[in-house]
């Protein structure tokens, strides 16, 4: 968890204390906008100094906490000397107009004084790319038929429904907005093969039933700010696999794309190797109820079934496709 400190006059304490909350959930850190609060007989550059041993320090900017010129000797050893000694990250948020240095806007400045939202967006965005791509720009699009989605999902944890091209733009133009984007094809697939792939992007070792990997899955992503699209599930799947807490979940209504899953032995033999054993258990029974190497296969489904302590199950399936008993010769 990284720390951030929000430098702020008194008559921003207000939107100090809801950027703050809107971090907290939004990111991984930890931030109590009460220490930023510049107080009597301080100043802005006096406050900052004071959030140096931060991860991050963040500057919010207008009449109140600049009010006027500050002397270049002042500030700069602040903002940039000290901040590029320590590796502490620098993001300037603007407003209202004041007389800030210029020399802020080529280091992670966001102009707030048309829309505060978008600059608590854009603040978002600056903290997660620090950990997705150091060095790249922050993307600042947002589009504006998009702003449901954005309000339903990534200012907040929320479930939502939206057409697969919508779906598709939002998960490329908000990803910096979330932890990890989740993109799982769902059309025609089970909910053991929905829960593996949600399973491998998370690099998760899922061993279990499908019913278990869908708990293991939804108590992580419970606790991580993650965006995860299903495309095109079915509605009993969705219920299934949906987690609660930080993580947003969206459905397409329609399929972006289709995957045709392999049915063989050897793709089985794969997934076991993946220790994906659900939907390799799930397979196995299709290639034995089409006669494709049955005995192979109910090799394969004790296995599992042993693993999950399933003994009845391993017993019946030892009993009716293991190999014949050899017949005892008659001496009489």
């Amino acid at each position: 968890m990284r720390t951030i400190f929000l430098a702020h006059s008194e008559a921003d304490h207000g939107f100090a204390g809801h950027l703050a909350q809107f971090l907290e959930f939004g990111c991984n850190i930890i931030c109590d906008a009460d220490e930023g609060l510049v107080l009597p007989g301080e100043d802005l550059i006096a406050k900052a100094e004071a959030g140096l041993a931060a991860d991050v320090l963040v500057l919010l900017l207008s009449e109140a906490s600049w009010p006027t010129r500050c002397p270049r000797d002042r500030w700069e050893p602040v903002l940039f000397g000290e901040s590029r000694r320590t590796s502490m990250q620098l993001v300037t948020v603007l407003l209202r107009d004041c007389f800030f240095p210029a020399l802020l806007k080529r280091r992670n400045f966001i102009d707030a004084r048309t829309s505060r939202l978008i600059g608590m967006r854009l603040v978002k965005r600056c903290l997660w790319q620090r950990e997705h791509g150091p060095g790249q720009p922050v993307n600042q699009a947002f589009s504006a038929d998009l702003e449901e989605l954005y309000s339903h999902l990534a200012d907040r944890a929320g479930v939502l429904e939206a057409g697969g091209m919508a779906a598709s733009r939002f998960a490329r133009e908000a990803s910096e907005e979330f932890e990890a984007v989740l993109w799982v094809h769902c059309h025609n697939r089970s909910l053991a093969q929905i829960a593996g792939e949600i399973g491998s992007q998370l690099r998760m070792s899922l061993e279990g039933t499908t019913e278990q990997n869908c708990r293991k899955i939804q108590n992580l992503l419970s606790c991580r700010r993650c965006l995860l699209v299903l495309d095109a599930p079915g509605l009993e799947r969705v219920a299934a696999i949906v987690p609660e807490g930080r993580t947003s979940t969206l459905v397409t209504l329609d399929p972006v794309s289709v995957v045709e899953t392999p049915q063989s032995l050897s793709y089985a033999r794969k997934l076991i190797s993946y220790r994906r054993y659900a939907e390799a258990y799930e397979l196995l029974y299709r290639l034995l109820d089409t006669e494709v190497a049955p005995e192979t296969c109910a090799r394969e489904l004790t296995w599992i079934c042993e693993h999950w302590d399933r003994i009845a199950e391993s017993n019946s399936l030892r009993f009716r496709y293991g190999p014949e008993p050899s017949e005892q010769l008659v001496l009489f």
